[in-house]
């Protein structure tokens, strides 16, 4: 019982103490700052509201452009196929899999190979200097 006394005390201290604070401030501001934070409330509402609907219009084209592209497909089972098949192959790279049937995995390269200049298509007109602007 007392410490909801206590609590109660503290929720009607904090009630009157923001009251008096408000009204000290609204008593010694000026009317031009009063309107100025109006208008940037009011700034703030048209951003909000400016904001959720860009997000509904983002979100509506990319469902029209999702249709356009895939029609009447189902993206959470494309999404589930493509998450297996992403599995399947990360296990099949852990495996060492016969490289001649993975066609995913590239034959690692030889560290003692010196590496071979490419062949180089060269215009005979170009003279010693070969191709410059």
């Amino acid at each position: 019982m007392k410490r909801l006394f206590w609590i109660g005390v503290g929720a009607a201290a904090a009630v009157v103490t923001i009251r008096r604070s408000r009204d000290l401030i609204d008593s010694r501001t000026p009317p031009g700052v009063k309107q100025a934070a109006g208008v940037v409330v009011g700034l703030g509402g048209a951003l909000r509201a400016a904001r959720s609907e860009f997000s509904a219009g983002l979100a509506e084209r990319e469902a029209e452009l999702r249709h356009a592209l895939l029609g009447d497909a189902d993206i959470d089972a494309a999404r589930e196929r493509t998450g297996t098949r992403r599995a399947e192959r990360s296990e099949r790279k852990g495996r060492h899999a016969d490289p001649a049937t993975d066609l995913t995995s590239a034959p690692a390269p030889d560290p003692t190979a010196k590496p071979t200049a490419a062949p180089r298509a060269e215009d005979p007109d170009d003279g010693d200097l070969g191709y410059s602007f």
